[in-house]
C-alpha cells in the first residue's frame, strides 16, 4: 500500500506545481512610462502606434470677434502616424492620447498645429489698444494663456475681443 500511496502523493504534487507554473499570468494594467524628454517633444512626436498610457478630451472653442472660428479635423494626423495631441473632427475636440503622463498645454497643442498663441496673439489676431485676448476654462477666465493645462472634458475658449 506505501508502494502505491508515495508515488501517488508525488505525482498529485508535481501535478499541482505544474498547473500553478503554468498558468498564463494576468495581463497588468497598461502603465504609462517617463523619460526626460519635454512635453513638447513628445507633444511633437509623430508615432505609427496610438498610446494607451494617458488619454483625455478636452475641447477647444476660438472665437474671434464673435466669430467662431473651425479648429480643423486631422490637425497632427498624417498618412502614415499621428502626434501625441491631434483633433479626428472639426468640432475641438484635442485628443490627448500619450504614452507618458504630462500635464501638456495650448502651446503644446498650437505647436502641432503650428499656429501662434500667447496673451498677445491668437492665430493671425494681435492684441492692441483696443482688443484683447481672453482664455476661459469651463466659463472661469484664466491668465494662464498658453500655459493652461489640457484636462479631461474641460472646455476652453478663447476669444479675441474688442474692449
Amino acid at each position: 500500500m506505501k508502494k502505491i500511496i508515495v508515488p501517488v502523493a508525488v505525482l498529485i504534487v508535481a501535478g499541482v506545481l505544474i498547473f500553478f507554473v503554468l498558468q498564463p499570468k494576468a495581463a497588468e494594467p497598461a502603465q504609462t512610462i517617463q523619460t526626460d524628454r519635454t512635453n513638447r517633444e513628445i507633444a511633437l512626436t509623430c508615432d505609427p502606434k496610438m498610446a494607451q498610457g494617458f488619454h483625455v478630451h478636452p475641447v477647444l472653442e476660438i472665437v474671434v470677434n464673435g466669430e467662431k472660428v473651425a479648429i480643423p479635423s486631422n490637425i497632427g494626423v498624417n498618412s502614415t502616424c499621428m502626434t501625441v495631441l491631434h483633433t479626428h473632427t472639426p468640432d475641438g475636440v484635442i485628443h490627448v492620447e500619450s504614452p507618458e503622463k504630462r500635464d501638456f498645454t495650448l502651446a503644446d497643442f498650437f505647436a502641432v498645429w503650428d499656429q501662434p498663441f500667447s496673451a498677445q496673439e491668437i492665430l493671425t489676431n494681435t492684441t492692441d489698444a483696443t482688443h484683447r485676448i481672453r482664455v476661459t476654462v469651463d466659463g472661469t477666465e484664466v491668465d494662464t494663456f498658453e500655459n493652461t493645462v489640457l484636462k479631461d472634458a474641460e472646455h476652453i475658449v478663447i476669444s479675441y475681443e474688442s474692449l
